[in-house]
């Protein structure tokens, strides 16, 4: 979906493209260090995140991500 950048706590109003997924907790507290990696947008923070879709995230790590995410949902 596309966004707002003040939508996720940033200090822009330029739009940007995210997805979110589902994540464990443990996991979500090391991975949001990462400043393109956020808590989860309309979301339980405790078990999703969101993930900018601007090519700040390498495309490798999205799709770890999204596999771990599919592997938590079924």
């Amino acid at each position: 979906m596309s966004v707002g950048k003040n939508k996720l706590g940033l200090n822009s109003k330029d739009m940007v493209e995210i997805i979110n997924v589902k994540s464990d907790p443990e996991l979500i507290s090391i991975i949001k260090i990462n400043s393109d990696i956020l808590p989860a947008y309309h979301m339980n923070k405790n078990h999703w995140i969101t993930i900018m879709l601007d090519g700040s995230v390498p495309f490798e790590q999205i799709v770890s991500l999204l596999n771990h995410s599919y592997d938590l949902t079924i």
